[in-house]
């Protein structure tokens, strides 16, 4: 016969295992709905689209605007000059209906792997196509509140910190400040989380208490103004998860409904997903859910706030270990300490001050300097390289692996475990550039040059790449950020030995200062010639520069190279030749060397190949007959930009080529072209995906 304890605790494990199997239940739904494919309202054919404005971005010369008409669609558009941008902040406001006509395109994903994948992220947000905006006509004034709500905070302050506090709009924060942000593993405080909806309803629940309202009353009440509230801001998964939160752990108390921490933590996650199943590929979601189920399971009440936030900052930085290593490939160890002065410096200080400074609007001075504080810091800790380990990506069967371990560490308290997980970090952390094989990599750049050689832990990269349109207002950050520094991480690789800048082009150099500012280089060589100003303000900040030298030799774990040309007088003929040979392998740099350059190079050197990487992406003005029939290549690679201005690569050189009967790959259309020497595999990323 059962006894009264036995039927409680065999009812608690069925409950347990009903909502266990819901949620992975949910999981498997959400995982079908993410791959379904989606019928667009849109085809490329559109050319006009009505909808109302629902969000809107202005940056420099240009406005991102997103407007909803049979669905979301993202566009841009450039002023033509400063007065019609002055008439466009007058005339259209947020929820105005308003026609864009322009050309239409599906967004792009990343040609190179392991980087950011900017299609999925629109499609998160229901965005299928984006727009070329060649012109926008605003049809009428309409308004509905949850617009002129959104409209009056945006334009009663400009400080892009009391926007993110309020509006969960961080897209006005300067974006160096926002990287030093996400390097110091503090960048999660600068949303509206779970801290500020909890300040948010305790201030109305204080306030209800005073004029005499029942419990349960009154909770509704802060319900529909927190419901109301949320949808006028930028809301992401770590928000719903806040606010789930709130109602879930309130109505369980309020009503008395007698649920478990982790019944609840479930039943959360599982809306979450049912309100977007694209929530799942999201770092917010999992910031935002793990370390607070964490802090929720492991977390012991203390008297001692100091003791509070330290267990509180260890227990984050754990759990968050897994998930930065997914998504950014590198941990900051120091992050522990940052977030002893940044988590009470942003939440009791800042926090509150950006709600009285959209307020009382005359103690913004103040404001500011505390904002300056705040940037100055973590702009300096950026620049600290102690304690930032870069990790390989691997399996991501591994990053939950380490997750199930953290957890059952913070349970258990088990030693054993504890030496695992630390000894599963180490291997993580070593093994990779160890087992990791040769290889050469003809990074997809656009319009321009950049070659990575890895052999034996060490690694060179020929050219940075660059935007051929550059302004000198405007630092040239995109390549570098967001392909060339995140594919050296994703590898596992931890500094560059050697840059070999193949001429002054910007297009070829165009990166290297960024480059050398957030990611450590040991030497830097330029060609032979008068220094260009490129060059020349490379040089003024830099020492660890020389020049390539004809004939020089240089060695890279396996690979050897040979610098081939001599200084001409102009820039392009003057570009650095460089001829690599592994024990496997031989390709053929030119750089953006001239048919004046070949004719030297066929007269003076053998030059025999596997492989050759066109000279200047593939223009009229190389690759000559004679010079292709001396190299004689099994493969021919061209470095150039989808639909470029210059239409390379060049119908003759193509002709040339065919001709020869020497097989081509082009970024453009193959994405990234790994070479691994040991096999003569030649991967095109792009057909990979």
């Amino acid at each position: 016969m059962e006894t009264l304890h036995t039927k409680k605790s065999k009812n608690k494990l069925q409950s347990n295992i009903t909502y266990y199997s819901l949620l992975a239940l949910a999981i498997l739904i959400t995982l079908i709905r993410i791959n379904i494919p989606i019928q667009s309202k849109y085809n490329e054919n559109t050319s006009q689209v009505e909808g109302i404005l629902i969000n809107n971005k202005l940056e420099n010369n240009k406005a991102t605007i997103i407007v909803k008409g049979q669905e979301k669609i993202q566009g841009t558009y450039y002023f033509k000059n400063q007065s019609e941008k002055i008439q466009y902040l007058k005339n259209i406001k947020l929820g105005n209906k308003i026609i864009i006509k322009g050309t239409i395109q599906e967004p792009s994903t990343p040609t190179t792997k392991n980087l950011f994948n900017y299609k999925q992220y629109l499609k998160g947000q229901k965005i299928y196509y984006i727009m070329k905006i060649k012109e926008i006509i605003k049809k009428d004034n309409s308004l509905n509140i949850k617009y002129q709500v959104k409209d009056k905070i945006q334009k009663r302050t400009t400080n892009p910190y009391i926007k993110s506090f309020l509006l969960g709009d961080t897209q006005d924060i300067k974006e160096e400040v926002k990287t030093s942000y996400q390097e110091n593993g503090i960048s999660h405080l600068f949303a509206i989380s779970g801290m500020q909806f909890y300040l948010y309803a305790s201030f109305l629940l204080k306030i209800l208490k005073k004029v005499n309202i029942k419990e349960k009353t009154k909770y509704k009440i802060v319900f529909i103004v927190l419901l109301c509230y949320l949808s006028i801001i930028e809301y992401t998964a770590s928000m719903i998860r806040s606010i789930l939160f709130f109602f879930l752990f309130s109505i369980n108390k309020v009503w008395k409904l007698s649920l478990e921490r982790k019944q609840l933590i479930i039943i959360s996650i599982i809306m979450t997903l049912l309100i977007n199943p694209f929530y799942i590929t999201e770092i917010a979601f999992w910031y935002s859910y793990v370390i607070s189920i964490g802090l929720l399971l492991f977390m012991k009440a203390e008297n001692n706030y100091f003791k509070t936030l330290v267990k509180s900052s260890i227990i984050s930085f754990l759990l968050s270990i897994p998930i930065s290593l997914y998504y950014f490939n590198q941990i900051n160890i120091l992050s522990i300490l940052y977030n002893l002065f940044y988590i009470p410096y942003v939440n009791i200080i800042l926090f509150p001050a950006s709600m009285l400074t959209f307020v009382f609007p005359i103690i913004e001075p103040i404001y500011n300097l505390l904002i300056q504080i705040l940037e100055n810091t973590s702009l300096f800790l950026a620049n600290i390289s102690i304690g930032k380990l870069i990790f390989a990506k691997v399996l991501i069967v591994i990053y939950f692996i380490y997750l199930i371990l953290l957890f059952l560490i913070l349970k258990t308290k088990s030693n054993k475990l504890m030496i695992i997980y630390v000894l599963c970090f180490i291997l993580h952390y070593i093994l990779p550039t160890y087992f990791q094989k040769d290889f050469i990599k003809i990074i997809d750049v656009g319009q321009g040059d950049s070659i990575l050689l890895y052999s034996k832990g060490y690694t060179a990269l020929i050219d940075t790449g660059g935007k051929v349109s550059y302004n000198r207002d405007e630092k040239s950050t995109s390549i570098t950020k967001y392909i060339t520094i995140p594919l050296l991480k994703s590898l596992g690789i931890k500094k560059i030995n050697t840059v070999f800048l193949t001429h002054a082009d910007q297009d070829h150099m165009g990166e290297i200062v960024y480059l050398k500012d957030n990611f450590k280089i040991n030497n830097i060589y330029l060609n032979l010639g008068e220094e260009k100003e490129l060059e020349q303000e490379l040089i003024k900040n830099e020492k660890n520069i020389k020049k390539a030298n004809q004939d020089e030799m240089f060695s890279i774990g396996n690979y050897t190279l040979y610098q081939m040309n001599k200084e001409w007088n102009d820039e392009n003929t003057s570009s650095s030749v460089y001829y690599v040979t592994h024990p496997n392998l031989s390709i053929l740099l030119m750089g953006d060397a001239t048919a004046e350059t070949e004719e030297y190079l066929q007269q003076h050197y053998h030059l025999k190949t596997d492989v050759l990487k066109i000279g200047h992406h593939g223009s009229n003005t190389s690759s000559s007959l004679s010079f292709l029939k001396a190299t004689s290549p099994k493969l021919a690679i061209i470095s150039v930009g989808k639909n470029n201005r210059y239409n390379h690569p060049n119908e003759e050189v193509l002709t040339r080529l065919q001709q020869e009967r020497i097989p081509f790959l082009a970024t453009s259309s193959s994405g990234t072209i790994t070479i691994i020497p040991e096999t003569k595999e030649v991967i095109e990323d792009k057909k990979e995906r």
